[in-house]
């Protein structure tokens, strides 16, 4: 398994976490800021981003589209979107991004 796929898997695996979280929120009503996981490369990273469950939302929309800290940005797989303070919006391109297309076909973006 090459670095771009070991990646996406990781990511993804951050990202099913952070929907369960994210809907658990909109389910419940939740208004404030929740601990969202990185959703970066690192495997040994579990630090969490505290921002509104519909401010995850609108920037996860994008398919491509992740939240990690400052840092943990992986040039070679993804550029950065957005800096907010203590939090990036990373996407992804290249390899990393094919990777995605081949592991969730029917979840393309559309906009």
């Amino acid at each position: 398994m090459d670095f771009a796929e070991r990646a996406a898997r990781n990511e993804e695996v951050f990202r099913s976490v952070n929907e369960r979280i994210e809907e658990g929120a909109e389910q419940h009503g939740v208004s404030g800021s929740l601990p969202f996981h990185c959703e970066c490369s690192r495997t040994s990273c579990f630090e969490t981003i505290e921002l509104p469950h519909d401010h995850y939302a609108s920037i996860v929309r994008e398919r491509y589209r992740f939240v990690v800290l400052p840092g943990h940005e992986e040039p070679e797989i993804e550029r950065i979107i957005e800096t907010r303070g203590d939090f990036l919006v990373v996407e992804k391109i290249g390899e990393a991004r094919e990777q995605l297309d081949r592991d969730h076909p029917q979840r393309h973006h559309h906009g």
